[in-house]
């Protein structure tokens, strides 16, 4: 009998970790199975529990003050008692996700009972806004098997976050709140927040928090709010961004290559100048080597959004750079670190068109220049895998694309950036 027992327990606790341990270890500690961030240079924001008549108004008005698009996972049990207010999150512009029909854990749940309850959810949702949400949040983040084969098999993707507040604590102040979320937060962060659940006026917390959070992750972190977009990504495509995202982290840290603002192509850094001497437009000599430069960086990981063939990422970048540059030029003209600075340079593959933003482009004679088109070839492919086949187009030698401080802050420093809006 001791011995039956004993294989019952086994056989227990193993059924047990297959349905709900295993699942959680490989979606929150992996991030196989779910999205535990997005792959772009931005912040998302997302709430759960709601919606809420006494909390998710103020939250919207906020939003819409701060011209920030988020996403709502609505408990659709909640979702059915307030349709106008769901109609209203989607006026706003925002994404609206599942939540589940009951805020209730999956490991709770059976399997028939968790495809019931998401397929009620889906079809409540679906009479609500028209359409069943694509993207769905677990309540409390708990998962089992049987949910993440529902997610599989409809089409759902999963999302987790990368940042949250615990701000369903009533004892978590705003303080509290923004500065947990912003010491997690860098490029593709998913934030959890809640307009609704929790302690008892937990949520006032929050919507205190709200405003500073938005402006600290713009203006001190330098990262866009975006709105909740995933590219149809590869597991491997995705791991090796990751891969690479962490060098690129390494890199600009060593370098202390930094950001201009949070919608700035470009990152500046200095460095020493080893190639051939360099002439303002008056002839006069203002870089030789040895010489302390201005360095500029594009910031990367806003290749995915820049199109799906090299010919669109260059006319894109262009674009963004024409944006960019008198923001640049106000950052060098207000930093004391760049007061003796007398040009600034980038070396890039990406040279076409340069000169109409007043830069010039001179051969790059280092013996490094296949290895740096090698290099910027597979950055490309990793931040856009869509364009892999046009990049050699680009060619393999990089050029040198300068410009001489007199002459940035004379074209742009007048001008009015819309990356400052």
């Amino acid at each position: 009998m001791p011995t039956t027992l004993l294989y019952t327990f086994i056989v227990a606790i193993s059924v047990f970790a297959v349905y709900t341990l295993i699942p959680e270890l490989f979606v929150h500690f992996f991030g196989i199975g779910s999205w535990k961030r997005h792959y772009s240079p931005g912040v998302t924001l997302t709430f759960d529990d709601g919606p809420d008549p006494r909390y998710t108004p103020r939250f919207l008005t906020v939003l819409a003050e701060q011209n920030v698009r988020a996403c709502f996972f609505l408990v659709a049990e909640k979702a059915e008692k307030q349709p106008e207010l769901v109609k209203s999150i989607l006026d706003h512009g925002h994404t609206v996700g599942s939540h589940g029909y009951r805020h209730r854990h999956a490991w709770l749940m059976p399997p028939l009972k968790t495809w019931d309850l998401w397929n009620k959810a889906m079809e409540e949702m679906r009479r609500l806004t028209g359409q069943e949400p694509v993207y769905v949040r677990a309540p409390w983040g708990g998962v089992n098997l049987s949910f993440l084969l529902w997610c599989h098999f409809k089409g759902k993707k999963l999302i987790s976050w990368s940042a949250d507040g615990r701000d369903w604590r009533i004892e978590r102040t705003p303080n509290h709140i923004m500065q947990r979320i912003t010491g997690r937060t860098k490029e593709g962060t998913i934030v959890l927040l809640h307009d609704s659940g929790g302690d008892e006026g937990a949520p006032q917390n929050t919507l205190a928090a709200l405003k500073p959070l938005i402006m600290k992750i713009q203006k001190e972190l330098k990262l866009p709010l975006v709105p909740l977009q995933l590219p149809g990504w590869s597991l491997p495509k995705r791991i090796g961004f990751r891969v690479w995202e962490k060098w690129e982290h390494f890199y600009g840290r060593r370098k202390q290559i930094t950001r201009i603002d949070e919608r700035n192509i470009f990152r500046l850094g200095l460095t020493r100048y080893h190639g051939p001497e360099l002439f303002n437009e008056n002839g006069e000599l203002i870089a030789s080597a040895g010489d302390m430069i201005g360095e500029i960086h594009l910031d990367n990981t806003r290749f995915q959004s820049f199109g799906a063939n090299i010919q669109k990422i260059g006319y894109n970048a262009l674009k963004q750079a024409r944006l960019s540059l008198p923001a640049l030029a106000s950052y060098i003209s207000l930093n004391p670190g760049y007061k003796d600075i007398k040009v600034f340079l980038g070396v890039t593959l990406i040279n076409r068109g340069v000169k109409g933003l007043g830069f010039n482009v001179t051969e790059y004679t280092n013996g490094n220049a296949g290895f740096i088109g090698f290099m910027q070839k597979i950055v490309y492919r990793v931040y856009n895998p869509s364009a892999k086949k046009d990049t050699e187009k680009l060619g393999t030698k990089p050029k040198v694309v300068w410009i001489s401080k007199d002459a940035l802050l004379e074209k742009y420093l007048t001008k009015k950036s819309s990356t400052q809006g």
